[in-house]
């Protein structure tokens, strides 16, 4: 079997749930989810193929500062206000050079303030110390920046500071990571992302020394709809058309192919089914999103993800006494789908760790 790099990950520990601004006691994920609990889910017979991941921050608490402390470089300020993102970092840096299984920690893409233009991002690439002699190693472990529009207003991602936030990031040399659902939140948000995204990237096709926009989960699409029903149902149709414009417009885009158990049907027609039955069909739900994405962005512009933990949410909605671990079961299941699209051993490759490595500038 290919390596495997795993493109999203989250990590946090008990400690941190206070700071996580979706975490509730309520919340299944409301406890420790750390490295030791990630490698559990990995089967020992794929740590010999499993390269590492790339963390991906996992929506911390903060507060907006003034336009001034931005304006004025009110170190103290910022650092208050951005307090437990720039926390997040620190932990999964201090994991990298501490912990047992440090090695497996590829690549960093914490949260960045987009939505506050593009000084704002340079303050926070400032407060993370990977300038000068001493961040050499913290340089290298940033690869990029995500910042949530998917729970945003309409019209965010458009707004003329958060476009010149995303051309810092990608001129930067480094990955903007977009995270969009079109199926809780609608196409709209995809349709503008994908304006956006041409806004920022026009005129750059020959540009060099830029970074990559990575977009997460397949857009959320709509995992619900009955595959007799995909190839001619409007959502699907809107979601490759817009596909269709978001690959052409720049060969930095790329898509990931992850997020997948939290938009399959959570009722009894899933829960139900014997466990070959169980998984033909999430195969079946699946394998046109996958193949159109495919055909849209190319075998070089497709990554692979397992979401963790998040993952692990629907899928106990799915497998409620599953054999497998979420991370293994995407895993497999990503495989045969990528098998029943006769994609060959090159391209799999690339899926599963080639790209990201690529894409992330993994060292």
């Amino acid at each position: 079997m290919p390596p495997i790099i795993d493109s999203h990950i989250h990590l946090f520990t008990r400690e941190h749930l206070p700071h996580l601004a979706w975490s509730t006691p309520e919340n299944t994920l409301y406890e420790e989810n750390s490295i030791p609990e990630y490698l559990s889910g990995i089967p020992p017979s794929k740590l010999a193929d499993f390269k590492g991941f790339v963390f991906i921050e996992a929506d911390r608490r903060y507060t907006i500062p003034s336009d001034e402390a931005i304006s004025k470089n009110d170190t103290v300020a910022l650092k208050k206000a951005w307090e437990w993102p720039l926390e997040e970092f620190e932990f999964v840096y201090g994991l990298s050079k501490t912990h047992p299984h440090g090695k497996y920690v590829l690549g960093i893409v914490p949260w960045v303030p987009m939505n506050l233009g593009a000084s704002a991002v340079e303050r926070f690439y400032e407060l993370l110390g990977v300038e000068g002699e001493g961040g050499v190693e913290r340089k290298r472990m940033l690869k990029g920046f995500r910042y949530l529009v998917q729970d945003k207003p309409s019209g965010t991602i458009g707004e003329v500071k958060f476009r010149e936030s995303m051309g810092w990031v990608w001129k930067k040399g480094l990955v903007v990571e977009i995270g969009v659902d079109t199926r809780s939140g609608g196409l709209w948000q995809l349709e503008e992302a994908v304006k956006a995204i041409q806004e920022v990237v026009k005129d750059s096709e020959h540009a060099g020394g830029v970074g990559a926009f990575v977009v997460n989960h397949l857009c959320k699409p709509d995992l619900q709809i009955l595959p007799s029903e995909i190839p001619s149902h409007p959502t699907f149709q809107a979601w490759k058309s817009n596909l269709k414009v978001l690959a052409a417009a720049h060969p930095s885009i790329v898509m990931k192919v992850s997020g997948i158990f939290a938009e399959l049907p959570h009722d009894e027609s899933f829960s139900k089914l014997t466990a070959s039955q169980k998984e033909d069909a999430v195969i079946a739900h699946v394998t046109p999103w996958i193949s159109e994405t495919l055909s849209i962005f190319g075998p070089d512009r497709v990554i692979w993800g397992s979401d963790w933990p998040v993952c692990k949410m629907g899928f106990e909605k799915i497998y409620p006494a599953g054999e497998f671990s979420a991370w293994e079961t995407w895993y497999l299941l990503a495989t045969k789908v990528m098998l029943k699209l006769s994609q060959d051993k090159d391209v799999m490759e690339k899926l599963f760790s080639g790209n990201t490595a690529r894409v992330y500038r993994l060292s």
